[in-house]
């Protein structure tokens, strides 16, 4: 998403980009869902992209639910949805294909010379190099081997669910609220985003819903070891969690409200996520740039992951537009973004402490 948002920037800038994709799929059947916050929106519209009514959804109601299910109190307040999948489908469908290599991974990157090597020993030099490879950036483990992510000591479980399959009291439970529940130990939201196909009208869209959930004594290796018996360090994806482990977060859904525990029943795949914070010290080392998560990771209380990846991208393009030097706006935008990144890390641990009541 960072690359696409990146290359669609400085190719409407009259730049040359090429983006190399390490997977070799459509990356098409991502599900989960995204707060569309304004500068998205404004993206799409700008560059001529989408409608951005068009693969998005809206609540206009915060709602705070009782562990009864009562409904504790609510605030008015309109926020606008998507789904990773009709994002991505859209940013694709606007950058040229003969300048995205899909399967291409680079392994290693030369700053001196902005070069990059890729897994066929193939070298490429350019003006900048933008490493957007998310929060297990090999990049960033090449420039700044000493950063480490951080575990917050609480997992995300997440799920999405087809409308169309879940109960209608459980459908009108959430429709056009943006719905949560925070327990002592706990919090889960959830709202609706586009169906599998970008759809946006009642009955053919989705509900993603993300639970926070700390270890309660749980062994974390446990739970990140997936059906294949590897350990993941970050995530297990839908479909790899083991059945012990699955059946055991639905039991504990039963702390939750009952709406709330229908949802999580309902929902086929389970995923689970490590919570972590990630900073750099620098997002520029000579002419390359790490952008998105491969420099900042913001627990997703923020609801910025995918806005940050934007901002970075239309910064990065605003700033060589309006410098003669490469060097000069790389020298501004390094400065701008990184203190951007690093306030919303640290803003992303008060609210998961405060939320989750931790220490």
């Amino acid at each position: 998403m960072g690359g696409l948002f990146t290359g669609i920037a400085l190719e409407r800038s009259g730049h040359q980009p090429t983006i190399y994709e390490r997977s070799a799929g459509a990356l098409k059947s991502r599900g989960g869902g995204i707060v569309a916050q304004q500068n998205i929106r404004q993206f799409l519209s700008d560059h001529d992209i989408v409608d951005p009514d068009d693969i998005t959804t809206r609540s206009h109601e915060r709602r705070f639910l009782t562990e009864s299910g009562d409904v504790e109190r609510t605030v008015s307040e309109t926020i606008v949805f998507t789904s990773w999948d009709a994002l991505y489908r859209q940013l694709r469908d606007a950058f040229p294909d003969e300048q995205y290599r899909t399967g291409t991974t680079v392994t290693r990157v030369t700053p001196e010379t902005a070069t990059a090597t890729t897994d066929d020993g193939t070298e490429r030099s350019a003006d900048v190099v933008v490493a957007a490879e998310g929060g297990q950036s090999a990049t960033r483990a090449q420039l700044h081997p000493d950063v480490e992510p951080e575990f917050a000591s609480y997992v995300a479980w997440r799920g999405v669910v087809d409308e169309a399959t879940i109960p209608a009291a459980c459908v009108e439970a959430f429709d056009e609220t943006f719905t949560f529940y925070q327990g002592a130990d706990q919090l889960i939201l959830a709202y609706f985003i586009p169906g599998p196909d970008g759809e946006t009208e009642p009955g053919s869209r989705r509900l993603n819903w993300v639970w926070y959930d700390t270890l309660d004594g749980r062994d974390r290796d446990v739970i990140f070891t997936d059906t294949s018996d590897t350990e993941q360090r970050f995530s297990v994806p839908p479909g790899r969690l083991r059945d012990p482990v699955r059946h055991q977060q639905r039991e504990r859904a039963a702390t939750l409200p009952p709406v709330f525990e229908t949802l999580v029943s309902e929902t086929p795949d389970l995923f689970v996520q490590a919570i972590y914070d990630l900073t750099v010290p620098a997002m520029v080392s000579d002419r390359v740039c790490l952008l998105g998560d491969g420099a900042f990771v913001a627990r997703p209380h923020t609801a910025a992951g995918t806005a940050k990846a934007a901002g970075d991208a239309t910064a990065l393009a605003d700033a060589l537009s309006s410098h003669e030097s490469v060097d000069d706006a790389l020298a501004e935008w390094d400065q701008t973004r990184t203190e951007y990144g690093t306030t919303l890390v640290a803003r992303g641990k008060q609210m998961g402490n405060v939320r989750l009541n931790l220490n």
